[in-house]
């Protein structure tokens, strides 16, 4: 998995939380990519996590882990954006 699946990931979930209906399509106009690449993204994500985070007929609503990943997304990618600059710092301090 990617940062960037990770982030399309919890967008398209707080999206979804939000709206069901056309919420990849309006992911997708925001970011201008195709909507198979968001797809790619939310497999690749959920493989790494070990659970399904969309279900229904057309795997577009948010499951209960969808969910979560939904209200918690945005605080796991600030600690990984400050554990980063912590790295960068750790380097350059040689």
């Amino acid at each position: 998995m990617r940062l960037t699946d990770l982030e399309t990931t919890i967008e398209l979930l707080v999206e979804a939380n939000a709206n069901v209906d056309g919420a990849r399509d309006r992911i997708a106009a925001r970011y201008a990519i195709q909507k198979s690449v968001i797809t790619d993204r939310v497999k690749r994500t959920e493989e790494f996590f070990g659970a399904e985070l969309f279900g229904g007929p057309q795997r577009k609503e948010p499951t209960r882990a969808g969910k979560f990943v939904a209200r918690r997304g945005h605080q796991l990618l600030a600690e990984i954006t400050f554990f980063g600059d912590l790295v960068r710092e750790e380097a350059e301090e040689r």
